[in-house]
């Protein structure tokens, strides 16, 4: 090896002199393989451990399912090496590596390997770094996987719990729907009232349904209507002054958009609703909750604002992910998924952006252009 080689400046001959390497470079071999090609099986025996000079190698492991037969581990590029725990534990190939592209590779066999890392043990020492190093990693990975695997589990039971409670429900909410329309027959006056007990009576049940959907994954497309955003906004007023009353906490609208908007209005109230709640139950003093819509370039912009606390620092780039949930008693962390979904399904966005000043703003943005 030259000294303008990169297989003897890095990886696992760093901190050895020229002239040190030069002792063995001699009964190293160089090996080249073209992409796609395979350069270690699992489970064939193990001899060598294999220095990357250059070109890039994925490492995949077998497994014991017919649909899915492997698994890719990581990816492995210039600088690093592989095969070494067939000549630390002297048993067989425990991976299979392919290589991604051409690959340049020096290949060091056990006997060699063990004679000059007694001689050098800076050796010995660069190959537990690295090792350390890729079980860190995998130690990440595998918690990462965990919580993976907690967070479905827990979809799956809420999604249990969430289809027995609509089977549950079924009757006594059809029973409280004919009993409202019952009462409007017998007195006609009762119009407004009994109308808002079929709304809400049917709210409860798209909540519901709304949670078994996330929970099993299911997309479902929005009812795209056409929205006068004044009177939206104004029934939005009307059901959060009377929700607010008491609590010195004002809600504000202001609506720039003049004409007709196009969204699923029972979704896009759910999602509202939802961050209006959030926003006043965050805060315990006074405060102000605003509710702003514009329309720019064909996307109607609706932000929510409040002067509470804002988001914790420690949970904002997680506030969207099952599960997430801080100072809420009885908070499931769900809400501000679903609410997520329901706007994605309108191929819109939902962000976060804490304020300056203090406390916190939401901005739904949603095309127009899905009418």
């Amino acid at each position: 090896m030259t000294n303008k080689d990169n297989c003897d400046k890095v990886g696992i001959f760093r901190g050895l002199t020229e002239a040190q390497i030069s002792e063995f470079s001699s009964e190293l071999e160089r090996v080249k393989y073209a992409k796609g090609a395979q350069i270690i099986t699992e489970n064939d025996s193990a001899d060598t451990l294999f220095f990357i000079c250059k070109g890039k190698v994925k490492i995949s492991k077998g497994l014991k399912n017919i649909e899915t037969p492997s698994a890719d581990l990581t990816t492995l590029e210039s600088g690093e090496f592989f095969g070494e725990m067939g000549i630390i534990n002297d048993e067989t190939r425990s991976a299979t590596v392919v290589a991604m592209e051409d690959v340049e590779l020096l290949v060091i066999p056990r006997d060699l390997f063990l004679r000059i890392s007694f001689k050098y043990p800076e050796i010995m020492f660069n190959l537990m770094q690295t090792l350390s190093g890729r079980l860190r990693d995998t130690n990440e990975r595998f918690a990462s996987l965990m919580d993976e695997m907690i967070s479905k589990n827990r979809l799956m039971a809420i999604g249990m719990a969430a289809s027995k409670i609509i089977h549950d429900l079924k009757t006594p909410l059809t029973v409280i729907v004919l009993t409202a329309q019952l009462i409007e027959n017998l007195f006609p006056g009762s119009n407004e009232f009994t109308q808002s007990i079929v709304k809400q009576t049917r709210l409860i049940d798209q909540l519901v349904r709304e949670i078994l959907d996330f929970a099993r994954g299911v997309e479902s497309s929005p009812l795209i209507q056409k929205v006068n955003l004044s009177d939206f906004f104004d029934d939005l007023k009307e059901i959060n002054d009377t929700t607010l009353k008491g609590r010195n906490i004002s809600f504000v609208t202001e609506n720039k958009v003049k004409d007709y908007v196009h969204f699923d209005e029972n979704k896009i109230r759910r999602v509202l609703m939802n961050l209006i709640k959030n926003s006043s139950e965050a805060m315990t003093t006074d405060g102000e909750i605003k509710l702003t819509a514009s329309l720019a370039s064909g996307w109607l912009q609706i932000s929510v604002m409040d002067n509470g606390p804002g988001v914790p620092p420690a949970i904002r780039d997680k506030i969207f992910e099952p599960f997430v949930s801080e100072g809420k008693q009885y908070g499931t962390g769900l809400g501000l998924p679903i609410c997520r979904k329901l706007v994605q399904e309108h191929r819109g966005r939902l962000e976060y952006i804490p304020l300056e000043q203090g406390g916190s703003r939401f901005d739904i943005r949603i095309p127009q252009s899905i009418k």
